[in-house]
């Protein structure tokens, strides 16, 4: 049996060379053997890294790969290292289909792989594929001989029945096997998560590999069994072809899955984006859970087996995947592998990219539930920023805002024509009406507050355009801002960022983000100015300035939305 066919020793060192040059990455190619693993039935699957220290470098020495699954004959035990073969073929039911993964595997990775299989009521049997310069035969796949595995080999199958993948002299390693271990154990964790929720085992150098999972759903067998699950936002079903050649009747359709998820408050409370002090706990929380700058976009998942992790390009419809707070929003699709085609998925299994008009179908169906979702937690992040800003603040009647207060107090007095004739208890205790709940408890503190300093500050939220509510008095006014506002996001971002730096280059940014929301700020005044009515009547002037503030904080808003983009 040949791995390729050909007579010429020249011809096949260029084959076998072009062959290992495929599209595998080492998460990608060890998958392979777990896949086979899982097709065989296999319950528990058990993989051992072993490394040494060769001048200070660590190498990895091999790799064994055990399962209890069916096992193979002697007849497949060497027929299934040749390019091609396969005992399930072009099959749709399991998550292998094209007969080539663990060959390809094997070669893209190392130079020497060994097997050994056993099937129920069988004897072990043994073959071995030599690849490396020195090995003139390396085109032979040697003819599957009896032999048991070592004792430690052993441990890692089945006593009935399984199969053993050890693959050796790894010519490719791409990082160091620490690396590589951590990796592959997330990334099985996240790909097979639906079968470990279904009872299969994975084990990686002896510890049980934990799910991960972009939707937030099931945490049973996850690292953190404790946490709180998140919320499914909507789970849509698209009908959609088959491919033509298993269709069972003409125009068949089968559906295709989109789900959009939330992340527990839990998780996301502390806005991830920004290095503020309220916010160190939730991104150590994320972090040890891998929410990370890499933890974004779709999960794409073909007959329960993830093959696309990560923002597929392109992608119509203007989804936004590589925003913050994306991280918090799951966005899973999950396929029948009928709809191979529509998704254009490899023969590797390493990737998954719908078809134009199957994007379009998605987006119709998920755009709209997976914006409000972000908006979600846009809203939450704004609501619990404003809330940490304000209970700093809220130590006896101190505002934060002392100094912009005391200018304001020393200025000279000018003509108030807004409130002249008014009550000032009347006008003192409307401004109260400012205050929150908390704040109301000690109203008459500050109803005297009010009286002896013409100008206050005070910091709030809420759901609206308006950056600012003003209430006034007979001296001066009560000013609540709306921390929720993109403004006073914007500030504290900023302000933030400039405090805790010594770049002076990122330093320049933000003096120079500082110039443009200030320009914006008087801009978007002039514009909210020009549109309104310039005769008005006089009893009619708080309504008037009140809706100015409001397209104020509109025109604000879309403007400070824009300069982000």
């Amino acid at each position: 049996m040949g791995l390729i066919i050909s007579d010429n020793q020249k011809l096949i060192d260029q084959q076998i060379q072009s062959e290992r040059e495929s599209d595998f990455d080492s998460n990608s190619a060890y998958g392979e053997i777990v896949d086979n693993a899982l097709q065989a039935n296999a319950k528990n699957i058990k993989i051992h890294f072993s490394s040494n220290l060769i001048k200070k470098t660590e190498i990895l020495d091999f790799i064994a790969f055990g399962d209890d699954g069916d096992g193979m004959n002697s007849e497949i035990i060497e027929k299934c290292l040749s390019t091609g073969f396969s005992t399930r073929y072009n099959e749709r039911d399991g998550i292998g289909r094209f007969g080539v993964g663990m060959t390809k595997g094997f070669l893209n990775q190392c130079l020497i792989c060994e097997i050994y299989s056993k099937e129920k009521n069988s004897d072990w049997y043994y073959t071995k594929v030599d690849i490396s310069p020195k090995n003139k035969k390396k085109n032979e796949i040697p003819p599957a001989t009896k032999k048991i595995p070592s004792k430690d080999l052993l441990k890692l199958s089945g006593k009935v029945s399984g199969t053993i993948v050890i693959w050796s002299e790894h010519d490719k390693q791409d990082d160091k096997p620490s690396n590589i271990i951590e990796n592959f154990v997330i990334w099985c964790g996240r790909t097979y998560r639906e079968f470990i929720y279904k009872g299969i085992k994975i084990e990686i150098n002896n510890n049980k590999v934990k799910t991960i999972d972009p939707t937030f759903l099931n945490i049973k067998n996850s690292k953190f069994p404790g946490d709180k699950t998140g919320k499914l936002i909507q789970k849509v079903s698209i009908p959609w072809p088959v491919d033509a050649e298993k269709k069972k009747r003409n125009n068949h359709k089968e559906n295709i899955t989109v789900k959009i998820t939330l992340a527990p408050v839990s998780l996301r409370e502390g806005r991830g984006d920004l290095k503020i002090d309220f916010g160190a706990k939730f991104r150590k929380l994320a972090q040890e859970r891998y929410i990370d700058e890499d933890w974004q976009g779709i999960s794409i998942l073909r007959n329960d087996r993830e093959v696309f992790f990560g923002i597929p390009f392109p992608w119509a419809g203007g989804i936004k995947f590589s925003e913050p707070r994306s991280r918090y929003v799951g966005f899973e699709i999950s396929f029948n592998a009928q709809h191979d085609k529509s998704f254009r998925v490899k023969n590797i299994k390493r990737g998954a990219i719908p078809i134009l008009e199957l994007k379009k179908a998605i987006n119709a169906a998920a755009h709209h539930l997976y914006r409000n979702a972000c908006e979600q937690v846009t809203d939450q992040w704004n609501k619990y920023g404003a809330e940490q800003i304000i209970e700093k603040k809220k130590s006896g009647l101190s505002t934060g805002h002392e100094e912009a207060e005391h200018i304001a107090k020393i200025q000279t007095k000018t003509k108030d024509t807004l409130t002249q004739g008014k009550d000032p208890d009347e006008l003192i205790k409307n401004a109260a009406n400012l205050l929150d709940e908390k704040q109301k408890q000690v109203r008459a503190k500050w109803e005297a507050k009010f009286k002896s300093q013409p100008y206050v500050i005070m910091d709030s939220e809420w759901k609206g355009n308006e950056f600012v509510q003003i209430g006034y008095t007979e001296k001066g006014a009560v000013m609540k801002y709306n921390l929720s506002h993109p403004l006073h996001q914007e500030i504290t971002k900023i302000s933030t960022a400039m405090e805790n730096e010594d770049d002076p280059e990122k330093l320049k940014q933000n003096a120079k983000k500082l110039k443009v929301l200030n320009d914006l700020l008087i801009l978007t005044y002039c514009r909210a100015e020009k549109q309104k009515e310039p005769e008005i009547e006089v009893s009619n002037t708080e309504d008037f300035l009140e809706d100015l503030r409001s397209d104020w904080g509109m025109f604000l808003k879309r403007h400070l939305r824009d300069a982000d983009d």
